[in-house]
């Protein structure tokens, strides 16, 4: 596929400045760029533009003194991501049930769906229209799957689960999970009967081999807009408000209660049984005890307020010159006390 700089401008409402009719026929990073290739920059990285052998780049504000066509847009991130899927378009699947697929009794098929190779829909269940189960999803009783939904392979959905629209399930991802639940007598656990399900709204995407628990009673909710990465663990009951991110290896014990736009970073775990308010971030491998309150940063192990932690962090590297000038102190002291005994 070949696009001038203006075509591909056009296409995400940006303005260009520079030469609109250099040909572009690939995507790349901006220090592999190439001239055919189109990159984009923000932030720091726009003073790497003028460096670049790329063709062309999306920026967010003009930049002085390089040679190569801009496109100026909004978000560049999201004008790239939108370029990207014009020489990357997705691959189609045909429509239809494939001959190895078990459906089972009372299954309402909507429009348009695609159910592949080895795909087992159980009874009762729901699927909308326009949705795509790739091969070997698993699709339990009752569950309901709203339109436009995409299950990669190997994904689970077990009974009385429900997904809103354009919900996507990565390969591997288990949905409603039997939740950890356990009762412990004279040093022996007995299983308790995990009943709820799991309930993901419109927009919710989950990454490949996570895992969310379905509720004991009741359902473990997730809203709308929130991604969550691969290798997450939820457990029951827990809720996780909309436009969330839960990035890679997140555990969120059970019966936490989230809100809005909140970022859980790589490695970020949570005891169970807290409320965390709306705008909260925590860094990477955050150990995170109690509640929190909403809009704030934070860090370390135990969770505390970002700036907090930073101070904590220099005082750590400092302890080893710390500790030699207090033994240094300690044998003046002790040195003075004798003198002072001599007298």
């Amino acid at each position: 596929m070949k696009y001038t700089v203006e075509e591909l401008a056009k296409s995400v409402e940006g303005k260009v400045v520079g030469d609109g009719s250099v040909e572009i026929t690939e995507t790349r990073g901006l220090d592999q760029a190439a001239p055919q290739a189109i990159s984009f920059a923000i932030g720091e990285y726009c003073e790497h533009v003028g460096q670049s052998k790329a063709g062309a780049v999306i920026v967010e504000a003009p930049l002085a003194d390089v040679s190569i066509p801009q496109i100026v847009v909004h978000n560049a991130k999201a004008a790239f991501a939108q370029i990207l899927q014009i020489f990357h378009p997705p691959v189609v699947f045909p429509t239809g049930i494939h001959e190895t697929a078990i459906i089972g009794n009372n299954v309402t098929l909507g429009k348009n769906v695609t159910v592949g190779p080895y795909c087992i829909i159980y009874d009762n269940a729901v699927i909308g229209d326009n949705v795509v189960l790739h091969p070997y999803v698993y699709v339990g009783h009752n569950v309901r799957i709203g339109d436009d939904s995409t299950l990669y392979s190997g994904a689970i959905v077990h009974e009385n689960c429900i997904l809103g629209k354009r919900v996507i399930l990565r390969a591997k991802a288990v949905i409603g999970g039997e939740g950890f639940g356990f009762a412990t007598e004279a040093g022996k656990h007995t299983h308790i009967p995990q009943v709820g399900n799991v309930i993901l709204e419109d927009d919710v995407e989950v990454g490949s081999c996570s895992c969310i628990d379905n509720a004991t009673m009741g359902s473990t909710l997730v809203r709308r807009g929130t991604k969550i990465d691969n290798l997450v663990h939820l457990g029951h009951n827990v809720e996780i408000g909309e436009d969330c991110f839960l990035i890679a290896q997140v555990g969120i014990a059970g019966s936490t209660k989230c809100g809005n736009h909140v970022i859980f970073a790589g490695q970020t775990g949570c005891t169970g049984h807290i409320t965390i308010g709306d705008n909260v971030t925590f860094a990477g491998k955050t150990g995170i005890v109690g509640s929190v309150s909403a809009n704030g940063t934070y860090a370390g192990y135990p969770h505390r307020p970002h700036k907090e932690w930073l101070k904590l962090a220099a005082y750590e590297n400092r302890l080893p010159d710390m500790a030699k000038t207090i033994k240094r102190l300690e044998k003046e002291l002790a040195a003075l006390k004798e003198e002072l005994a001599a007298k």
